[in-house]
């Protein structure tokens, strides 16, 4: 049992007094990582895509409040062309409009994933896909003052080139 973050179960201590434990921060990280890519690898199994999507979708928020996104994006609310330069000065991506700005096409520039949960992982975790979608629409959602969509069209985790994603204002 784990209480105001102190693991009271033991595991922790054991892992911890075994010669070969090694770092019990890197195991735990190993662990996670482990752990998380089992999930990944599964979830298409026996659940419709779009349940999937969902569960996945819904954990971007993780990773949108661990890089203080709100603070990042303060700036640029309101203001999408200073957004879309700094997504592409700052992050290197390329930001294309079509249909009288309603659309959004971006292109993360660079030929690997950039999720840090994956990071020098050759395995290819497709599912992954949707946290980014999440991602990408509540960065968008924030600086435009509405909800958005976004949908990846192209990943290196689904065997592409590069990764992109379509903003539909």
């Amino acid at each position: 049992m784990c209480l105001g973050g102190a693991c009271l179960c033991g595991f922790t201590s054991f892992a911890a007094a075994t010669p070969e434990a090694g770092n019990v921060e890197n195991r735990t990280d190993k662990l996670f990582r482990d752990w998380l890519a089992e999930i990944l690898k599964n979830l298409n199994h026996d659940l419709e895509e779009d349940a999937v999507r969902a569960i996945v979708k819904s954990a971007s928020a993780a990773h949108y409040q661990y890089n203080k996104m709100d603070e990042v994006l303060a700036p640029y609310i309101g203001d999408m062309d200073a957004f879309t330069s700094f997504l592409e000065k700052e992050w290197g991506w390329k930001v294309t409009f079509e249909e009288n700005g309603n659309i959004i096409n971006v292109d993360e520039n660079k030929p690997f994933c950039v999720c840090p949960l994956v990071a020098g992982d050759p395995q290819k975790y497709p599912a992954l896909c949707y946290c980014s979608e999440g991602f990408a629409e509540k960065m968008f959602s924030q600086v435009c003052g509405k909800q958005v969509k976004a949908t990846v069209t192209s990943s290196i985790q689904r065997g592409d080139a590069k990764c992109m994603y379509r903003i539909d204002l």
